[in-house]
């Protein structure tokens, strides 16, 4: 067992990269191209990589899934697009009903978005190619939920 600092827990910029989402079945080593997406972000002066699928639909960050409100509904990209099915997914379909999409890059403008794994629980993002998002009163709440028993 080891230990690590938690490390900055400012909410990131989401930058979409040119890099495409490599599709998996489960989680692997082979993380070439989260590598150079994440390579791509830093010399962007961005904290975290948005990868699209071939097809340009939303697919997974680096490091943690993606989810997005549309009104009262969690998004979040279909399993079928071979993204991780991660425990911190699997933790927030525990919480509330998660709706699998379909969604291009465009279909994130002007939403609340919000990133998670199982090391950092959820985190808002704060600016996604630049522009700011908006919060949306449900984040915080399912963030407090994500670590109760």
């Amino acid at each position: 067992v080891t230990a690590r600092e938690l490390g900055d827990t400012t909410p990131p910029r989401l930058i979409t990269v040119t890099v495409p989402h490599a599709p998996y079945p489960h989680k692997t080593t082979a993380r070439g191209a989260f590598e150079r997406a994440a390579a791509e972000v830093w010399a962007a002066q961005g904290d975290e990589a948005l990868l699209l699928t071939d097809g340009q639909l939303v697919a997974e960050a680096t490091v943690w899934s993606v989810f997005w409100w549309e009104g009262e509904a969690l998004r979040t990209p279909a399993l079928a697009l071979h993204v991780l099915p991660g425990v911190a997914r699997a933790r927030i379909g525990e919480l509330v009903p998660l709706v699998e999409a379909w969604s291009g890059r465009g279909d994130l403008t002007g939403k609340s978005l919000f990133l998670a794994n199982a090391a950092r629980g959820i985190v808002p993002v704060a600016t996604l190619d630049g522009v700011p998002v908006p919060s949306h009163k449900r984040t915080a709440k399912l963030a407090r939920r994500f670590w109760s028993a």
